[in-house]
């Protein structure tokens, strides 16, 4: 499982300066929540899935970071949508789109990881004035999520090879979670060994001991990236006004 991994592709998604991409985010993010028209809000979905092919993105590494939000949060708000209205009908069509808006953020964030290196990260976030300390802090917790994802996964074949079962059961949550015990204890203690090696690798590389840091050649806006902004900045003003 990729979870926002890095994949490095030769495309203009990745081309984008990472303050564009954030941009982008959050754009879509105010735009989605601003609008109840389903036609806006498919479409908006739309560009968010081609921006997926822009970016020469592997389908399957996307799938599996979305699949648990894209099957999780449309069964959840299809169901809550239906009790609510008491109407099956409109609770499917109504959650569905409901998901849509969640599920747009949550990908066009997968995108915007899975396309931007923590080193364009981190610089675009000094640009923003944002301290190196703060922006550096921000880099390695994001990039942390795909480690937890693999240590679980690599605890829990583990246990299953010991013929340990998971109890999935809303009807016994007492149950479920004693089954969960013999794999949170493990992963919290390989994530604790690895971040002890991660402090002890950046205290021998004096990290903050000279104030005035250097950098490698910075990150500058380019045209394609003017023009993505005056795209996005007018989508938004259509979808809005």
């Amino acid at each position: 499982m990729q979870f926002y991994d890095f994949i490095y592709r030769d495309s203009i998604v990745h081309k984008l300066d990472p303050r564009t991409k954030i941009l982008w985010v959050l754009m879509l993010t105010f735009a989605v929540f601003m609008t109840n028209n389903k036609a806006v809000i498919l479409g908006i979905f739309t560009f968010v899935i081609l921006t997926i092919f822009l970016a020469k993105l592997p389908l399957k590494s996307v799938w599996n970071s979305s699949k648990a939000f894209i099957i999780g949060l449309t069964i959840a708000y299809i169901i809550l949508f239906s009790l609510l209205l008491w109407d099956w009908k409109k609770g499917i069509i109504d959650g569905a789109i409901f998901s849509v808006k969640f599920l747009i953020i949550i990908i066009s964030t997968i995108v915007f990881s899975m396309t931007t290196s923590p080193r364009s990260l981190i610089s675009a976030m000094v640009k923003m004035k944002i301290p190196y300390e703060i922006a550096f802090m921000l880099t390695i917790a994001i990039r942390f999520v795909p480690v937890i994802t693999r240590e679980l996964n690599m605890v829990m074949d583990a246990q299953k090879a010991r013929a340990h079962k998971i109890k999935m059961s809303l009807i016994h949550p007492a149950e479920m979670a004693k089954s969960f015990i013999p794999i949170l204890i493990p992963t919290l203690l390989l994530l604790f060994k690895k971040a002890f090696d991660l402090s002890i690798s950046i205290e021998s590389r004096a990290f903050r001991t000279n104030a005035k840091r250097t950098y490698p050649p910075g990150i500058k806006l380019k045209a394609v990236d003017y023009m993505s902004i005056i795209l996005i900045i007018t989508i938004f003003w259509m979808i809005t006004s």
